[in-house]
């Protein structure tokens, strides 16, 4: 039960699957198996030792769940972003439009606790990096929203929610970038949830 909780979050957040070392601190006739999961790279030991090797990575899938979920929470109530799923597509559109060359991600992992991705975006001759993402995707996506504030002249108005005029905007990108605005001002994550 624990270890399919365990695998399903870990596949849902783009984590690598966990990997169980049990080990029988007991003798042949009378086991008492102690499990260790493994978790890209931390270790989580069941609390105590069982008489079946099931039970103990049972225990130690429980454990390491309840510290990832508690330490991503953590992280999550510091963290409100846009709903961002539609910015890379918004910058492209405004490339082709406008007879600009295409822009050319650069996404690399940082090695943490938890993968992190940043991604530097180069376009119309300028750079542009994102702020830290989850995922690749999730990275690529920041630093075309920062692309776009930088376009529209607001680079400030997500963080300040500040409503001032813009001018000289192009249309199509005005209106979706206002209906991210409104929509990310609406939306309140709830603690684990990650954006898509």
């Amino acid at each position: 039960m624990h270890k399919n909780k365990l695998q399903e979050y870990l596949q849902k957040s783009g984590f690598p699957l966990p990997v169980y070392l049990t080990d029988n601190e007991g003798f042949a006739h009378a086991p008492k198996f102690r499990s260790t999961v493994v978790v890209n790279g931390r270790e989580f030991k069941s609390r105590l030792t069982y008489s079946h090797r099931k039970e103990a990575e049972q225990d130690a899938a429980e454990l390491a769940l309840k510290i990832i979920i508690h330490d991503t929470n953590n992280i999550e109530e510091c963290t409100v972003l846009p709903d961002l799923i539609y910015c890379k597509s918004i910058l492209n559109e405004y490339a082709v439009r406008k007879n600009i060359g295409s822009p050319q991600y650069t996404t690399t992992q940082k090695s943490e606790l938890h993968p992190v991705f940043i991604s530097t975006l180069v376009f119309n001759g300028r750079i542009y990096t994102g702020q830290v993402g989850k995922s690749k995707k999730e990275a690529e996506q920041l630093a075309a929203f920062i692309t776009i504030q930088s376009l529209l002249g607001t680079s400030n108005m997500f963080l300040e929610g500040s409503s001032k005029q813009m001018t000289d905007t192009p249309g199509p990108i005005k209106r979706k970038l206002d209906s991210i605005n409104l929509e990310s001002k609406k939306q309140t994550r709830e603690p684990g949830q990650f954006l898509s």
